[in-house]
């Protein structure tokens, strides 16, 4: 007790330093926390933001490709019809005498009717279907080289990197 008596000032202070630090320390350390969530939330809201921003990004990016791809299909629609025009058009100047095969076809063409040499109806029916093949191959062709472009052009199209 004498001990306490006599210390009893430096005992006192001790207290007090104690209860300021432990009250500093808390107060420190709520402080340092509110920083630490204050920093955080803002990250956080930049990482949405970012977020947003890509996602932004990646439909405009979506959005242009389908475009270039539904400008693609449109041109290759444009392509098959006129395929099937160049067919027609090489079959019916074929049939009105606008527009003549190659001797070589020619000939065998005409070796041929000296071999089956019948009634005239039946060359100008043959004349015709032969007409209408010769078209049907060029519009075929025309497709098919129609179609490979319009691939070829749409590979490429997603092929390049992103604007």
């Amino acid at each position: 007790m004498v001990l306490l008596l006599r210390y009893w000032p430096h005992a006192l202070i001790v207290v007090c330093v104690a209860a300021l630090a432990w009250v500093a320390g808390t107060n420190l350390y709520q402080w340092g926390y509110d920083t630490a969530n204050v920093r955080a939330e803002k990250i956080i809201g930049e990482f949405a933001k970012a977020e947003a921003e890509a996602q932004e990004n990646a439909r405009a990016v979506e959005q242009r490709r389908v475009e270039d791809l539904a400008a693609l299909d449109a041109k290759y629609q444009r392509e098959m019809a006129d395929a099937k025009a160049r067919g027609e058009s090489v079959a019916a100047d074929l049939r009105a005498g606008n527009r003549s095969l190659r001797r070589e076809i020619a000939a065998y063409a005409t070796e041929r009717l000296s071999r089956d040499s019948t009634a005239t109806g039946e060359l100008s029916e043959e004349a015709q279907r032969g007409a209408a093949r010769l078209g049907a191959v060029v519009r075929v062709v025309a497709e098919q080289d129609a179609q490979i472009r319009a691939l070829q052009e749409a590979y490429e199209a997603l092929r390049r990197p992103a604007p």
